[in-house]
Parts: structure tokens; C-alpha cells; sequence
């Protein structure tokens, strides 16, 4: 691999302003004079405005069929045209809009003219940041982890204009393909997986670049190592399969900007590479970076739920040396004198065109982005606190077996809902979440926490009232689980207290993420918090 995952602090600005990288070039890939280019339209920073014109019958067919390509003509500020250029909606949950809306899109310039290429690149996407209202997320998302030396698309803007609708500022975010592997990899002929469909790498088996071996075969080597019984010969296997070294960087990055949407925590939005310049091990990507640093409080030090971090934070040399990263990592969110300074030099370029949306646009954006501020510098300081912290003390069971939960942190997935902490006298606490006006939502009370192997039960008692459920499914309405988990039960009365009731099961130590949620249209549900508890079944 071609970047260094100990790159210099004091060259963190000049990775985002420069971000063209030397690249080996062989036949079908972008050339030197490409990725010159390339580097120059990201450098830039300015937000050019694309016009797609789709040709005729394509609209149809997107609604059809979103996910296949249709022709359109790509018009840039007004004076550079490109025709028959492949564009096709993009998104997934929370971010998927249809042609009719703010659609996401992917275009790639060379599937109906071989070697046309877009400042350099043949394929790019259109994100709609409907889910990052400062449209900076993605940006400074990718630009940490490449000053960490970890690979990451680079992100820039757009304005977009769809038959001449004005759809307002994108973000411009190069795909990661066979070009972005040749930027940072000294061997591009690996395996290159998507993993953005949260699940983890055991399931993996369709593969974006590469032919070697049996789709997914390398990935469950991976897997099985991680599932090693014995402690010795697991570390061994994981180090043949994993550059861990890189994945402890991958996995502190995650975890300090809140990432909490990305493998680590989440086992969503990542890629990964087999690079058999360094011995077929696995090199994971960042990606969908436009919810970090939601929540200022995340934690760095609870065991990761996911099968590839668990393992590697159950190693206590490696769990040091995560520690030890942290540690070395914390310049890169120095605020004032590092991320606020470039945060408003990005954000000068991006509100003179935001502006052109109109007043109202322009007012929800600055307070965006003066909310991405705060949550800057309250990240900052939290990180530097957990730093210092010492190891989390595990889980503690009665003689019941019962362990009392508290530390419930609100969050909404997708939608719109009020989740909220009420006191009413007489009953305790209410963990409320509450939707309104018909529109899809989801919502939940979360706390993590450490186990021990073993069979568990996660209870407590719920009421509802005026739910009307996603789906007639017990994976709908309101409900218990752990992240990760499908639910079996939902409250299926009103007006009445319900005890529900949730097993798993614990393989190995980790930390496993406590779910109690909401999937409605409307409708409001009350956990009552003092009976939300874990028992402990049985161990092994």
C-alpha cells in the first residue's frame, strides 16, 4: 500500500487541500495525465454546476428500475457537454429518494463511450446529503482518515440540475474502483467488496473489482480466524488474514468521529480490499460518512459488536494498541487550531452558492453548519477524556443474575421523532419515542454494554398508544433487541403495560448494543426504564 498509516500530523492540511496521489497505471486504468486531473477539479474545492438532461424515455425507466442506467447529457457551468454519459439513482435506507425528489445518483462516463472520463474519473457519485443538512460530513469524514493513512474516496460539491429542476448542492464523492485502488495500492488486482448492506463479512460474496478465487472465500478465511477457539492460534490466523496494524488505525478513526454507522459499530458502509501486494490480508475503506460526529459522547473503549473488531479488541496487545493510536490520533481533531479553520474555508466556498437557493435554503444551511461546529469541538474535548480513561469496569450481575441498565442515549435512524426522557410521578422514568404525521419513521433508546460468553434475556415492560406499525410483522412497532438482532415480538395491545422479552447469545467477550425501539408511522410508545434489564441465562 502506497499511503503510510503513520503519516505526519503537521501534514494533515496539506492531504486535504492536495489530495492527488501517484498512481501505477496499466492498460483500462486512468492515466498519469487523469489523475492529474482528477487531483486539480478535488484541490479546487469549487463547486461546478452540473446539468443532467435525461434522454427521452430514460425518466420512465428510473422509475421503473432505478438501479439500471440510462443515457443522459451531462452539461458543465453551462459550457461543456457530454452525451450519452450512464447516470442510475443511488441510496440506501434514509437516503434513497426516487426521480420525483432529491434523488442520489451515480455516473459513469465510459459505459456507453469507452475512455471518456470526467476530470480524470471515469465513474463519480451524486449524494443528495439528505442526511447531513451542512453537506460537510463526507468531507471532512474522508479527509481525517486520509490524514491517518487510511484509503478513502475523495469528496467535493455540486450544484445539480435535473431537466432543468434545480435540486440545489451535492456532494460530488469520486467512486471507490479500480482507479481509486490503483492510487493507493501497489497491487489493484485484489478483490474489492461492498459491505454497505449491514451485514458482516461472513456474508459477503459480490465483489465490485477483482476475479481471484471464489467470490466471498477469502472474506470467510477471514471470518473463520476471527472464530478461532484458541486464543494463540486465533491471533495468529487473523494476522495472516488482516493487516491489523491498519485495521486498529480504520477502527480508531471509526470510533473517534462517531461513526457509529460504519463497520465497527454497525457492520454498514465499509468496503474492503484483498491486497495481494501485502499477502492477500484485508484493508478495510471507510464510506456513507454523512452522520459522523452525531453524537459528541460516543464511546471508544466498549468492546465493538462486530466479528472482525471484536476479535482484534479481545487481543490485550492489540486493544494497547488501539489505546496507544487514540492517543496519537487526537491532533487530527484538534479543533481550533486544525478542523475549525478548514471547516470555514470549505464552508466559504460551498455558501455562495448555497445562497443562490434562496434565503430559507441558505439559513437552514449556516445552522447546520454552526451545529457541526459545536459538535466539533464537543468531540474534541469527549476524546481527549476518553483517552485518559481508564478500562471499563464489565458488566455486573446480582445474585439474580439480573443486571440493572442505565445510560439509555436517544437516536433516529430514519424520519422524523421525538424521543424523549419523561419523569412521571408515581410510574418513574419513560423512555418515550413518539411519531407523527403519517411519515415512516424509525427511532430507539440504545446503551452498550459489556458481556462475558453466555445466553441472555433483555426484558422490560412497554406501552403504546396509537401505533400504526411499518409492516404486519413482529419487526415492526415497538419492540426490544440488540443492534444487529431481529426482533420476534412487538406490543400488540393498547393502553396496556406489555412485558416483552429478547434472547441471545454471546459467543465470545464483546460489547452488545441494547436496542428498545420504535418503527411506525405514528403512534407513541413509553419503556418503562427502571424494568428494562438483562438476566443472564446460562454460560458456558
Amino acid at each position: 500500500m502506497t499511503t503510510s498509516p503513520h503519516l505526519s500530523i503537521v501534514a494533515f492540511r496539506a492531504i486535504l487541500v492536495a489530495l492527488a496521489l501517484a498512481c501505477c497505471v496499466g492498460p483500462g486504468s486512468a492515466s498519469a495525465a487523469d489523475d492529474e486531473m482528477a487531483g486539480e477539479f478535488f484541490q479546487s474545492g469549487y463547486p461546478p454546476t452540473l446539468s443532467i438532461h435525461l434522454a427521452d424515455g430514460a425518466a420512465d425507466r428510473l422509475r421503473e428500475n432505478p438501479r439500471g442506467s440510462v443515457p443522459c447529457t451531462l452539461t458543465v457551468d453551462g459550457d461543456t457537454t457530454h452525451e450519452d454519459v450512464a447516470i442510475r439513482l443511488k441510496g440506501a435506507a434514509g437516503s434513497f429518494q426516487d426521480l420525483d425528489g432529491k434523488p442520489a445518483f451515480t455516473l459513469t462516463m465510459d459505459r456507453f463511450r469507452p475512455g471518456r472520463r470526467f476530470h480524470g474519473l471515469d465513474k463519480f457519485h451524486l449524494n443528495n446529503s439528505v442526511q447531513d443538512a451542512s453537506l460537510l460530513d463526507e468531507w471532512l469524514g474522508g479527509a481525517l482518515f486520509r490524514a491517518a493513512g487510511i484509503p478513502a474516496a475523495r469528496v467535493t460539491h455540486a450544484r445539480v440540475i435535473l431537466d432543468d429542476r434545480d435540486l440545489g448542492m451535492y456532494v460530488f464523492k469520486e467512486a471507490l474502483d479500480h482507479d481509486f485502488l490503483k492510487r493507493h495500492f501497489d497491487d489493484s488486482s485484489g478483490n474489492l467488496y461492498d459491505g454497505g448492506s449491514g451485514v458482516d463479512i461472513d456474508t459477503l460474496s459480490e465483489r465490485d473489482v477483482g476475479k481471484n478465487g471464489v467470490p466471498g472465500a477469502d472474506l470467510k478465511a477471514l471470518a473463520a480466524a476471527c472464530r478461532t477457539e484458541d486464543p494463540d492460534q486465533r491471533w495468529a490466523a487473523i494476522e495472516e488474514r488482516l493487516d491489523v496494524t491498519e485495521f486498529i488505525t480504520f477502527m480508531a478513526l471509526e470510533l473517534m468521529t462517531a461513526h457509529w454507522d460504519g463497520y465497527t459499530t454497525a457492520h454498514n458502509n465499509y468496503r474492503i480490499y484483498i491486497d495481494p501486494g501485502n499477502g492477500g490480508r484485508a484493508c478495510f475503506i471507510p464510506h456513507g460518512m454523512d452522520q459522523i460526529l452525531g453524537d459528541p459522547q460516543a464511546p471508544l473503549l466498549d468492546l465493538p459488536p462486530t466479528l472482525v473488531a471484536a476479535a482484534v479488541m479481545d487481543n490485550p496487545a492489540w486493544r494497547n494498541a488501539f489505546r496507544e493510536k487514540v492517543r496519537e490520533l487526537l491532533p487530527l481533531f484538534d479543533a481550533d487550531g486544525r478542523l475549525l479553520p478548514l471547516l470555514e474555508e470549505q464552508a466559504g466556498r460551498l455558501r455562495p452558492v448555497v445562497a443562490e437557493s434562496g434565503e430559507e435554503a441558505l439559513a437552514a444551511w449556516d445552522e447546520a453548519v454552526s451545529d457541526l461546529r459545536q459538535r466539533i469541538a464537543a468531540r474534541e474535548e469527549n476524546l481527549r477524556e476518553q483517552a485518559s480513561a481508564p478500562e471499563p469496569e464489565p458488566t455486573h450481575f446480582d445474585d439474580a443474575r439480573r443486571a440493572v441498565l442505565a445510560g439509555w442515549s436517544p437516536r433516529v435512524d430514519d424520519g422524523t421523532a421525538l424521543v424523549e426522557e419523561i419523569d412521571v410521578e408515581g410510574d418513574g422514568r419513560r423512555l418515550s419515542i413518539a411519531v407523527e404525521g403519517g411519515e415512516a419513521a424509525i427511532a430507539s433508546w440504545r446503551v452498550a454494554i459489556e458481556l462475558p460468553p453466555g445466553k441472555y434475556l433483555f426484558q422490560g415492560l412497554a406501552i403504546q398508544e396509537g401505533v400504526d406499525p411499518l409492516e404486519d410483522d413482529p419487526t415492526s412497532g415497538a419492540g426490544l433487541r440488540i443492534s444487529g438482532g431481529t426482533r420476534d415480538e412487538r406490543v400488540d395491545v393498547e393502553g396496556e403495560w406489555t412485558l416483552l422479552g429478547h434472547v441471545f447469545e454471546v459467543e465470545s467477550t464483546r460489547t452488545v448494543e441494547l436496542v428498545a425501539e420504535l418503527r411506525a408511522r405514528q403512534g407513541r410508545v413509553w419503556f418503562n426504564a427502571g424494568s428494562l434489564c438483562l438476566l443472564r441465562l446460562s454460560a458456558p
